[in-house]
C-alpha cells in the first residue's frame, strides 16, 4: 500500500519493535536515512553483510550503531531503506516489512505492508519530507547524516534537482553546521586495494565502439562500483564491471550523463539481465548493479548487447 510522507507516523506508530534495514555494502544515503528515522520514530538500524567505507565513516561521525545481519524475525516490523530489489538484502525479507526508497524498481512493492517510493535524487530527501510532515525535529547528527547521504547520492550535487537543493538548505539550517562538515564525514582516502582494483579493471578492459559511444566491459575481484566509476572518468560512456563472489556474480554499471540522456537506462537494463540469469538488478539510469548466477563473461556480454540496443 502506497502512503504519503505525512501518513508515515501513523503507520509506524502501530509497531513497538522496528528495524531499519539497509542493503548490502550500505552507503551514506542508507545509513543517514535510517539513522534519522530511528532517531525520530524509534527503532534499531541494521545492514546486510557490511557497510561501504564511506558508510562506515559516516556511521562513526554521527554515532549510528548499525547491527550487521540482524535476525529480522526478532522485530515486529522491518523498514527496508534505500533498497530496490531483494537480492540487495541477501533475500532476508521477513513477512512484515515496509519500504522507504527513491529507486523506481517495483521488486519490493507488492509484498510491502506500506511503502513510500518517489523519484527523488536520494532517500535522504524523502526522509527529510517525512520528518517535516510529521512535525519531527532533528538534532545535529541526524541532519548531518541526511545531508551527507544527499551529497553522496547526488555526486556532490552534480545530479541534484531543485528540490534537493531546497532540502539541503533546510537541513543545514536545522542542523546548524557547515556544509564542509558533511563533506568531511564522507572523506575516506582510496586505499591500495581500491587502486589495484581500478588498475586491474583498466588493464583487463575490453573496449567496444557502438557508433560514437564507447562501452567498456571488465572483471575485478572487488570494488566493482569504484572501478566502474573510474572507467567512466577515464572516458567510457558506459562501463560494466563484473566480479565473482562465491556462487554469485555481481555487476556494477555506470554511464555518462549524456549516455543516460540519450536512452541508456542501466536500472532497467541490469534488471532484465539479472532476471535472465536467475537473479535481479536495479538502481538508477546512470548507476546500477545486479547479482546473478553464471559466468561473468556471459553476463557482461548480455549487458553489452542490451546497451548496444538502447544506444543504437
Amino acid at each position: 500500500m502506497r502512503i504519503s510522507e505525512q501518513q508515515y507516523g501513523d503507520h509506524i506508530g502501530r509497531y513497538k519493535n522496528v528495524l531499519y534495514l539497509c542493503h548490502r555494502n550500505a552507503d551514506p544515503d542508507a545509513i543517514g536515512s535510517s539513522f534519522a528515522l530511528s532517531q525520530a520514530f524509534g527503532g534499531a538500524i541494521g545492514a546486510v553483510d557490511d557497510l561501504s567505507r564511506t558508510g562506515v565513516s559516516l556511521a562513526n561521525v554521527i554515532g549510528a550503531c548499525v547491527r550487521i545481519n540482524p535476525d529480522v524475525e526478532d522485530y515486529d516490523l522491518v523498514v527496508v531503506v534505500d533498497t530496490s530489489v531483494g537480492t540487495q538484502l541477501g533475500n532476508r525479507l521477513p513477512d512484515n516489512y515496509a519500504l522507504v526508497d527513491h529507486h523506481l524498481d517495483e521488486g519490493l512493492l507488492n509484498d510491502a505492508l506500506f511503502y513510500i517510493q518517489k523519484p527523488a535524487k536520494s532517500t535522504a530527501e524523502i526522509v527529510w519530507t517525512i520528518l517535516k510532515e510529521n512535525g519531527k525535529k532533528v538534532d545535529r547528527n541526524a541532519a548531518l547524516g541526511l545531508l551527507a547521504g544527499m551529497i553522496a547520492d547526488t555526486g556532490r550535487f552534480k545530479r541534484a534537482s531543485p528540490g534537493a537543493f531546497l532540502a539541503a538548505a533546510e537541513i543545514l539550517d536545522a542542523g546548524g553546521f557547515a556544509y564542509e562538515e558533511a563533506q568531511e564525514a564522507l572523506f575516506v582516502p582510496a586505499n591500495i586495494s581500491q587502486r589495484i582494483a581500478v588498475l586491474k579493471a583498466a588493464s583487463r578492459a575490453e573496449v567496444m565502439r557502438q557508433g560514437d559511444w564507447l562501452v567498456v566491459c571488465t572483471t575485478v575481484n572487488s570494488f566493482e562500483g569504484f572501478a566502474a566509476n573510474a572507467l567512466v572518468d577515464l572516458g567510457a560512456d558506459v562501463a560494466f564491471v563484473a566480479g565473482r563472489h562465491g556462487d554469485t556474480v555481481r555487476v556494477s554499471a555506470r554511464c555518462s550523463r549524456e549516455a543516460a540522456r540519450r536512452g541508456c537506462n542501466l536500472a532497467k537494463l541490469l534488471g532484465e539481465v539479472g532476471k535472465a540469469y536467475g537473479g535481479d538488478g536495479g538502481g538508477h539510469r546512470s548507476a546500477a548493479a545486479l547479482e546473478a548466477a553464471g559466468e561473468p563473461s556471459a553476463i557482461l556480454e548480455a549487458c553489452r548487447k542490451k546497451v548496444a540496443e538502447s544506444l543504437s
